[in-house]
């Protein structure tokens, strides 16, 4: 069974014709909160396994919806919005922006079973569909991952231990995950996801929301509201909004209000919050600018549009501030090599050894900053709009240079100086011949000293 069905209470004044999107089949029930079992047959004649429910006010009993798990519907193939008292318009908006975003739902899409006791009738205590309903897990895309080998972010992100390695990719212990969200925007690479929360589902029910509709992102656990006017985008944690989520939505002309709960899987929203109204500096909205939700293409893309001058540091950006010390480096491409997003990238040209930085994929990892055995970067959170407009940038280029006496190719200059600095016997070398040449050459300790003041060995 497959399709998607919207499922009107009566009482919201919806039809088949309000509702759009999705190719959904719509029917409108009669006091649906308390006619599970309608509600059941209904979404069996339609041969549905997604199912919106428009509801008049409230949120549905867990009755309602262990009648549609038994009639078929998905884990997380239901979404209930309450739409009561609005203007038509916004409640069909609504109730269309919850189709799109389970039109978008993962085929197959599951999560861990636990046991539902609360607010159930007797009879819903005797129904395992009802009784065993599904959380949230992290859900990796294996085709997306980068492998441990080269990423591993999100092993670091999960404080409950929950993501392992298995062989060259991450496994996720579905049993252990929390479902804290932290490992989401943490992978640079889009792999991660919560199920029934997808960034993919999150972006095309605010396609359909903004502008039009301001929008609250709210944790499920909160069990908030939304005044007329606003919509709730309800999420398992608050840890999944980025500030490219806030900026993107911001991008669109609709403000943005956040609905934490009192856990601590919410406990850094503020901060995102925070940020996302710092950088805002003027930048003009566009309503029709597609909404993207991947960090951290989400953030570069809505700061180009909203904060062309934006400069600061924060500890809630998905960003990182690189700074080079370029009189250290020595190209030899260790930051590069660590580098898990190709934020840096060691190229030979025609006629250089460059070291290139892609600010718009620097996630702040700071793996470059170990990794660097002359100590010759830093790494901060934070924003700079004007190099995110650049795009990728030389940090350091030094000229190709062939041996003087073989003419085999050389390392870059300034690697040569730095090994003779810390190798005594390579201590008197000339900096223009390659090591075996420096081997048979006898006036080694002239050759050096032309060579550091820039000049050409003349043996």
């Amino acid at each position: 069974m497959s399709g998607l069905a919207v499922l009107l209470c009566g009482g919201t004044g919806l039809d088949g014709g309000a509702v759009a999107g999705a190719g959904a089949a719509v029917e409108v029930i009669d006091d649906l909160c308390s006619r599970p079992d309608a509600a059941a047959a209904t979404l069996r004649e339609l041969g549905a396994s997604r199912v919106v429910l428009g509801l008049c006010g409230g949120r549905p009993s867990n009755d309602l919806l262990g009648a549609l798990r038994r009639a078929g519907a998905e884990p997380f193939g239901i979404v209930a919005v309450a739409v009561g008292g609005r203007e038509r318009d916004e409640a069909a908006r609504i109730v269309s922006a919850a189709a799109a975003r389970l039109a978008a739902l993962a085929p197959g899409e599951s999560g861990r079973p636990f046991v539902a006791t609360t607010g159930l009738s007797r009879r819903g205590l005797f129904s395992l569909p009802v009784a065993m309903p599904h959380t949230a897990v992290a859900v990796l895309d294996a085709r997306a991952c980068a492998g441990v080998g080269r990423c591993g972010l999100c092993l670091e992100a999960c404080s409950a231990n929950a993501i392992v390695t298995a062989g060259s990719l991450p496994a996720i212990d579905a049993a252990a995950c929390t479902a804290c969200g932290a490992c989401v925007p943490h992978c640079p690479h889009g792999a991660l996801r919560l199920a029934g929360a997808a960034g993919a589902q999150v972006a095309a029910q605010l396609e359909a929301l903004v502008p039009g509709t301001d929008v609250v992102f709210a944790c499920e656990k909160a069990r908030a509201e939304a005044p007329p006017g606003w919509a709730l985008v309800e999420l398992p944690t608050l840890a999944l909004v980025t500030p490219g989520w806030i900026l993107q939505t911001r991008a669109r002309g609709a403000r943005v209000r956040l609905a934490p709960c009192n856990g601590a899987c919410c406990a850094g929203a503020d901060d995102v919050l925070a940020l996302a109204e710092r950088v805002i500096d003027g930048g003009a909205a566009d309503a029709a600018a597609p909404i993207t939700l991947d960090e951290p293409r989400a953030t570069v893309d809505a700061v180009l549009r909203l904060a062309p001058t934006a400069l600061l540091e924060h500890a809630a950006s998905p960003l990182g501030l690189l700074a080079c010390d370029q009189d250290r480096c020595t190209l030899c491409g260790a930051c590069a090599a660590a580098c898990p997003t190709s934020a840096l990238r060691l190229a030979e040209d025609v006629d250089a050894t460059v070291l290139n930085h892609d600010p718009a994929a620097c996630v702040a990892c700071a793996r470059c900053v170990p990794a660097c055995p002359e100590r010759a970067l830093a790494v901060a959170r934070g924003i700079d709009a004007a190099r995110l407009a650049v795009g990728s940038f030389e940090l350091v280029r030094a000229g190709r240079e062939a041996c003087a006496r073989c003419g085999a190719d050389l390392p870059p200059r300034p690697m040569r100086r730095r090994l003779r600095e810390l190798l005594p016997e390579l201590a008197g070398a000339p900096l223009d011949l390659c090591a075996g040449c420096a081997r048979k050459d006898g006036s080694a300790p002239l050759a050096y000293d032309a060579a550091t003041r820039g000049e050409r060995s003349s043996t």
